[in-house]
C-alpha cells in the first residue's frame, strides 16, 4: 500500500524534476568517491559505492528516470575524469543503468520484466566461451533470482515492515548483480582474461554485492517508513486504506457469488 502511494508521488512533475536533478548531481559526485578495499577482512575485496546508486536511483525514480539519472551521472564522470576512456569504461554507465532499470521495474510492480532482464544476463554468461568454462561463476545470481521469484509469488503482498525491507533488499541485490554480470560479460568479450580470475572471486563478490544492496535498500526503506509515518497522520491515507479494504471485500464477494451461481447452474 505504502509503495503504491510512493509510486503516485514520484509521478508528480515537480517532485520528479527535483528528484532527477538532485540524483544526477549526487550520483556524479558519488562516482568520484574512492573504492573501499579489503573490507570485512577479505583480501582483494573491493567495493565501488557508486554501484549502490544504480539500484537506489531505480528504486526512488522508477525504471525510466532512474536509468537516465544513473547513465548521465556515471557518463559525466567517465568523460570528465581526464584521458581517453577505453571501451570498457565507456560501457560502465550502461551497466549501472541496467541496475536502475531492474530496480525500477521492481518498485513499479513489473517484477516479471525485471526478472526477465536478469535471467537473460545469466543466459548470456553461458553464451561466452569463458562463461561455459567457469559455469559456476553466476551461482549467486541464480540463487538471488530464485529467491526473488519465490518471495514475489509468496510473500510480496504482506504489509509488515520486515517484508517491505526484504523486498527492497532482494530488488536491490538483483539490480546490483545485474550490473555486476553485465560488466563481467563485457570484460570477457573485450579482454583476454583467464578463467582463474573469475574462479578466484566466486565467494568474494556475493559479500561485496550484499553490502551494496543493504546500503541501497536501507536508504529506500528509511524513505518509505518516513513517508508511512507522515501519512499515518493524514486522513487521506486512512481513507485510501479503507477504500482498498472495501474493494478487496467486494471483489471477494463477487468471486463467491460467481462460484455459487455456477454451482446452481450445474
Amino acid at each position: 500500500m505504502i509503495i503504491d502511494i510512493y509510486n503516485q508521488l514520484i509521478k508528480k512533475r515537480k517532485l520528479t524534476a527535483l528528484y532527477v536533478l538532485s540524483a544526477i548531481i549526487i550520483t556524479y559526485f558519488a562516482s568520484w568517491f574512492p573504492d573501499f578495499e579489503n573490507l570485512i577482512g577479505i583480501e582483494g575485496a573491493r567495493i565501488s559505492s557508486v554501484v549502490s546508486f544504480g539500484a537506489l536511483n531505480g528504486l526512488i525514480l522508477g525504471p525510466f528516470w532512474g536509468t537516465i539519472v544513473s547513465f548521465t551521472g556515471i557518463m559525466g564522470h567517465t568523460l570528465i575524469r581526464g584521458g581517453t576512456p577505453d571501451t570498457f569504461h565507456l560501457l560502465t554507465p550502461f551497466f549501472v543503468a541496467i541496475a536502475s532499470a531492474v530496480a525500477g521495474l521492481c518498485i513499479i510492480k513489473k517484477e516479471k520484466a525485471a526478472m526477465a532482464i536478469f535471467g537473460v544476463l545469466i543466459l548470456l554468461w553461458y553464451v561466452t566461451p569463458l562463461g561455459r568454462s567457469v559455469y559456476y561463476y553466476p551461482w549467486f545470481h541464480i540463487l538471488t533470482l530464485g529467491g526473488f521469484f519465490a518471495f514475489n509469488y509468496k510473500l510480496k503482498d504482506r504489509e509488515e515492515n520486515i517484508f517491505k525491507f526484504i523486498f527492497l533488499l532482494l530488488a536491490s541485490l538483483m539490480a546490483i548483480l545485474a550490473d555486476h554480470l553485465a560488466g563481467s560479460i563485457s570484460a570477457t568479450l573485450l579482454f583476454d582474461l583467464p578463467p582463474q580470475m573469475f574462479a578466484s572471486v566466486i565467494m568474494i563478490y556475493p559479500i561485496e554485492r550484499i553490502t551494496l544492496a543493504l546500503a541501497a535498500a536501507a536508504i529506500m526503506y528509511m524513505l518509505i517508513i518516513s513517508l508511512q509515518n507522515t501519512l499515518m497522520e493524514s486522513e487521506t491515507y486512512h481513507d485510501q486504506v479503507r477504500e482498498k479494504k472495501e474493494t478487496e471485500i467486494l471483489n471477494y464477494v463477487d468471486e463467491v457469488k460467481g462460484m455459487l451461481e455456477e454451482d446452481n447452474k450445474n
